[in-house]
């Protein structure tokens, strides 16, 4: 994978450089999302083990899982597309 380093010349082209850019951006809010979903998700169960509501916990999944899932998603395909962006090729 080749991107662009201060020590290397410019791979890409500015319209490259902007769109990697932006993808990144969206890599970085995609994985801090979903570390912080599914980290609420955990301390909600800690909640509900320690007042020891089973109900608790297992809503705590229910409500918070779907949106985490569909964020995780989202993670994997914006985690393509910045590989995809950056010059990944299916044999490197």
């Amino acid at each position: 994978m080749t991107t662009n380093s201060p020590d290397s010349p410019t791979r890409f082209g500015p319209a490259r450089t902007r769109l990697v850019g932006i993808v990144t951006a969206l890599f970085v809010t995609g994985l801090v999302a979903m570390l912080l979903l599914g980290a609420v998700i955990v301390f909600l169960q800690i909640a509900g083990l320690i007042v020891n509501d089973a109900q608790f916990v297992i809503d705590a999944e229910r409500v918070l899982g779907p949106a985490t899932y569909a964020v995780a998603a989202a993670f994997g395909i914006t985690t393509l597309a910045l590989a995809l962006a950056q010059g990944w090729k299916s044999h490197d």
